[in-house]
């Protein structure tokens, strides 16, 4: 994966849960900060809330603030893609995928992550790999994107402020990568607070 740059989203609003869920403690860690571990290495940006997000990891904010997922992945994507871009040379390093993911995912590895830098690998024809649950749920929000792609579609919406997802993706050729075991799951509701503290407790 030495060409995948990550984008962590922590802006939304939280609406369901009352309180800011990157944040919140499962299995005695916020849930930033699993999904960081599991990113450890990677160039990466945090978009949006920087709560609970260690001094060295590099945040910028959305425009407007609480713009939406679209507004922060743009503003991810110039924070990440800038510094590569002022390379000029051919040698120069550069990221060809980068990985969109929501900032509640308490449950992503690592190996999760190669899985689904690993669909685009094995499809030339895919332009972005998503993942799929064992009840057919796409995660739009768990993800990896040919660079290139993500720029045009980007550039396609033009201004992302409450732009959904879903029109962001619009008919971009896909690759669905299964999730049997759970990392694609996200924490909306209390319930689902709940459940992931519970399963967590059960992975010790």
């Amino acid at each position: 994966m030495e060409s995948l740059g990550v984008i962590v989203l922590t802006g939304g609003g939280s609406t369901r849960m009352g309180r800011h869920k990157p944040a919140l403690d499962v299995g005695g860690r916020p849930i930033i900060a699993r999904i960081l571990e599991a990113c450890a290495g990677l160039p990466l940006v945090v978009a949006g809330d920087g709560a609970a997000v260690p001094p060295h990891v590099r945040v910028v904010r959305e425009e407007p603030p609480g713009g939406g997922p679209v507004a922060g992945i743009a503003a991810g994507f110039t924070a990440l893609i800038s510094p590569y871009a002022a390379h000029s040379a051919p040698s120069a390093p550069s990221l060809s995928r980068v990985a969109v993911l929501a900032g509640d995912l308490p449950f992503l590895t690592r190996a999760a992550l190669e899985d689904l830098d690993g669909a685009l690998e094995e499809d030339p024809s895919a332009e972005l790999a998503l993942a799929v649950d064992h009840e057919q749920r796409v995660n739009w929000l768990c993800g990896v994107w040919r660079t290139g792609v993500l720029a045009r579609r980007l550039e396609a919406v033009g201004d992302p402020a409450g732009v959904s997802v879903k029109r962001l993706i619009d008919s971009s050729c896909r690759a669905l990568v299964a999730d049997a075991s759970g990392w694609s799951a996200d924490v909306d509701t209390p319930d689902d607070l709940a459940a992931a503290r519970d399963a967590a407790t059960r992975q010790r």
